[in-house]
C-alpha cells in the first residue's frame, strides 16, 4: 500500500451495539454487563465510553477559565499560570531550613514553602533574605494561625518588605485541625471571632495572601473517598463563609482568601474527575449566595495521599507519587506537593526532597503537559466521571448541610462513622487482594527487613471532645504481620511455612508461587519440596523440615488423585501438623480433604490478612 492510500485510508463505523456483540463474544456469551465495576463512590464504572455517554451533561459547551470552570480557571491553563512546586524543606533548625529553601529555589522551586512546626520562632533566621517579592509563598499554618500571621507582619516589617508585592497563601482550616485531633475550643465562637479579625487585620497587610484552608487531606487520609472529600470539603467552606460574614468580613473578603487543599491517590481518573467536580460546585455556590461566580473560582493545592504510602518497598512509592502528581497537574491544580518516598521511615533526607521536587520538574519540563489547556477536557470517560461525581457530591453536601453542617456532624460522630466504613471496605479489598499493593501484598521482597515506623511515643493524655480522624494506610495490616514475624525472627527462628509440591513443576508452579507470595506478604519463609508423588516422599520432607505448617500444592487432577492420601498420612504420623491445600476444589473434593486432615484452603477469594494471622499463631509468633 502506498503512503498517500494509507493517508486516505478510513475504517467503517461501528455503533455501540456493534461493539457489545464483539465484547460479549469474546466473553464467551457473558453479558457485558460483567465488566462493569462500582467504585467506593457508588458510581458504576462501564467498560467503554462514547459520546453518547455525554448526552445529559454539557461539558462539551465549557470552555477553560468560564464558568463553571470545570476545566479550569485560567483560559490559557499552565502556558501563563505555571502550578507552584510546593515541597516543604525539613530542618533542624531555621538557619539549616533557610538554606536549604534557598537551595531549593536554585534548583527549580518556585514557592516558598516550610513545615508549620519551624514557624515557632522569631522568623529571622528562617525567612532571612528569601525573595518574597519574586516567589509566592505557600505554609500550612495547622492551627498556628493566631501567632504565625501577626509574627510574619512583624518580620515583614523589620525587613522592611512590601507586604502588598507578597502573594501565595499563609492559611490554616481549624476544623480540620480539631477533627485530626479529637479537640474544640472551649468557646468555639470567641475563637472564630478572634480568627476572622485575624484573617481582615491579615488582608490589609497581606492583600495577596490566601488565608483560609480548606485541607480535605485530613479525611481523605482517614479514608474518605472522593464524594465524602469534596462534600466536607464544601461544607467546610460554606461554614467558614457563613461564619466570616456574621463577624463582619464580606463575601468577597472570605472568597478571595480560600484554597482548597485535597488530597490525591492512585485512583488516576477519579482524582482527575475529583478537581473538575469541585471547580464546579464551588463556582455554582455563586448562585446560592446571589453573586458572580467571578468570586468563587477555586484555587487548588493538591498533596499526594498517604493512604497509599508503603513502609515496604518504600521506592514504590516514588512511582506512586509520580502518577498521582500527574493526576493532580492534569486535574488543573494551582500548588503540588509530593511526599518524600521514605517518609514513614522518619528520616527525612536530602535525596528523598530531592526526587520528590524533580518528579514535578520532570511532569513540567519534560512530559509537556504544560503546554496543553485541559488534557483530560473531551475525554467521554472523565467528563461522564466528573459529571457523576459532580452529581453525588452535590447530594452529600445538601445532606451535610440539612443534618446542620460539617462542624455539627463531626461532635456527632457521624462524619467519622462514614469515612472508617469506607476504609473499612479499602482494608478488605486489600485483604482479599482484590486491590493490589506492590511490595507488600503482591510481590514482597522477602529479603527486606524495615525498622518499625516512628511514631509519636508521647500521646495526649486530654479528655477528647470528638472522635479524631486519624491517618489510615491501607498496607499497615499487612506491615504489622510482617513487622511480627521479622521480630519474632531476631529473636529466634524465622517463621517458615512448608510447601508441599505435588506431581511435575508444570503442574504445581503456579499454585506454589501463589503461596509462597502470600506467606511473603506477612513475613513467612518457605520450604519447598521437590515434586512429591509418593506417600514416602511426602513424610521424608514433613519429617525433614519438622515445620508446624504446610500447604499442599499441585494440579486439581493431582490433587483427585494423592492429595487425601498425603493428608491422611502426615495427620497419622504427626497429628499437630497444621495442613493447607492450594486452591478451591468442588465441595465433594473439599469434604473428603477436610476429613483427610486439611484445615482450610488457600485460593484467590481468600481473606490474606487473615490467614496470615492464623498462620503466625500456629507458628507461635507473638
Amino acid at each position: 500500500m502506498k503512503l498517500n492510500e494509507v493517508k486516505t485510508l478510513s475504517f467503517p463505523s461501528s455503533s455501540i451495539e456493534d461493539w457489545k456483540v464483539a465484547a460479549e463474544s469474546s466473553l464467551k456469551g457473558k453479558s457485558v454487563e460483567k465488566l462493569n465495576t462500582n467504585t467506593y463512590e457508588g458510581i458504576e464504572l462501564q467498560p467503554l465510553y462514547t459520546e453518547e455517554s455525554l448526552s445529559e451533561n454539557t461539558a462539551g459547551e465549557e470552555l477553560p477559565g468560564f464558568f463553571p470552570y470545570t476545566r479550569g480557571i485560567n483560559v490559557t491553563g499552565y502556558r501563563t499560570n505555571p502550578w507552584l512546586i510546593c515541597q516543604p524543606v525539613f530542618a533542624f533548625s531555621e538557619e539549616e531550613a533557610n538554606q536549604k529553601m534557598h537551595t531549593a529555589l536554585s534548583r527549580g522551586q518556585n514557592a516558598i514553602c516550610f513545615p508549620a512546626s519551624l514557624l515557632s520562632g522569631t522568623l529571622n533566621n528562617l525567612l532571612n533574605r528569601l525573595p518574597f517579592k519574586e516567589v509566592p509563598i505557600f505554609i500550612d499554618l495547622e492551627g498556628n494561625g493566631h501567632s504565625a500571621l501577626p509574627r510574619f507582619n512583624q518580620y515583614c516589617e523589620k525587613a522592611n518588605l512590601n507586604t502588598g508585592l507578597i502573594s501565595g497563601v499563609l492559611a490554616e482550616d481549624p476544623i480540620a485541625e480539631w477533627a485530626a485531633a479529637g479537640k474544640l475550643p472551649s468557646d468555639i465562637d470567641n475563637y472564630f471571632k478572634g480568627w476572622f479579625s485575624g484573617i481582615q487585620e491579615a488582608g490589609g497587610k497581606l492583600p495577596n495572601v490566601k488565608t483560609i484552608l480548606i485541607k480535605t487531606s485530613v479525611y481523605h487520609n482517614g479514608g474518605a473517598n472522593a464524594v465524602q472529600e469534596v462534600a466536607y470539603g464544601l461544607a467546610e467552606a460554606v461554614h467558614y463563609l457563613n461564619e466570616g460574614q456574621e463577624y463582619g468580613l464580606s463575601l468577597a473578603e472570605l472568597t478571595d482568601k480560600i484554597v482548597f487543599s485535597f488530597a490525591i491517590d492512585s485512583n488516576y481518573f477519579m482524582n482527575i474527575a475529583k478537581l473538575r467536580a469541585a471547580r464546579r460546585l464551588w463556582a455554582m455556590l455563586a448562585e446560592a449566595y446571589g453573586v458572580s461566580p467571578d468570586y468563587f473560582k477555586m484555587h487548588i493545592h493538591a498533596v499526594t495521599s498517604r493512604v497509599t504510602e508503603t513502609l515496604y518497598d518504600k521506592h514504590v512509592n516514588i512511582l506512586r507519587t509520580a502518577n498521582q502528581a500527574f493526576a493532580a497537574v492534569v486535574g488543573g491544580v494551582q500548588y503540588l506537593q509530593i511526599h518524600p518516598f521514605d517518609r514513614l521511615h522518619g528520616t527525612e533526607n536530602d535525596f528523598a526532597e530531592r526526587l520528590a521536587r524533580n518528579t514535578q520538574l520532570i511532569l513540567k519540563e519534560e512530559t509537556h503537559i504544560s503546554t496543553v489547556v485541559d488534557p483530560a477536557g473531551g475525554s467521554f470517560f472523565v467528563e461522564k466521571l466528573t459529571s457523576e461525581l459532580t452529581e453525588a457530591v452535590w447530594s452529600k453536601f445538601l445532606e451535610i448541610e440539612q443534618q446542620g453542617g460539617i462542624l455539627n456532624l463531626l461532635k456527632k460522630g457521624t462524619i467519622q462513622a462514614e469515612i472508617a466504613d469506607v476504609f473499612k471496605q479499602r482494608q478488605r479489598n486489600t485483604g482479599f487482594r482484590k486491590e493490589s499493593i506492590i511490595g507488600t501484598n503482591v510481590y514482597p521482597n522477602p529479603a527486606e527487613k524495615v525498622q518499625e515506623p516512628q511514631t509519636n511515643s508521647e500521646k495526649s493524655t486530654a479528655a477528647l471532645d470528638i472522635i479524631p480522624i486519624p491517618h489510615m494506610r491501607v498496607a499497615e495490616e499487612f506491615e504489622n504481620i510482617r513487622l511480627r514475624a521479622e521480630a519474632h525472627a531476631e529473636s529466634g527462628e524465622a517463621p517458615k511455612l512448608g510447601v508441599i509440591t505435588i506431581g511435575e513443576l508444570k503442574a504445581y508452579k503456579a499454585r506454589a508461587d501463589f503461596i509462597k507470595g502470600i506467606s511473603g506478604s506477612g513475613g513467612i519463609g518457605t520450604i519447598e519440596s521437590k515434586g512429591c508423588t509418593t506417600v514416602d516422599e511426602v513424610l521424608a520432607f514433613v519429617t525433614e523440615t519438622n515445620l508446624k505448617s504446610y500447604c499442599i500444592c499441585g494440579s486439581d487432577a493431582d490433587y483427585l488423585e494423592t492429595a487425601a492420601a498425603f493428608a491422611r498420612a502426615i495427620k497419622e504420623g504427626y497429628p499437630e501438623k497444621n495442613l493447607y491445600l492450594a486452591g478451591k476444589q468442588d465441595s465433594e473434593l473439599e469434604k473428603e480433604l477436610k476429613l483427610a486432615g486439611v484445615k482450610d484452603f488457600l485460593h484467590i477469594k481468600t481473606n490474606v490478612v487473615e490467614i496470615l494471622t492464623q498462620l503466625l499463631t500456629e507458628l507461635e509468633v507473638k
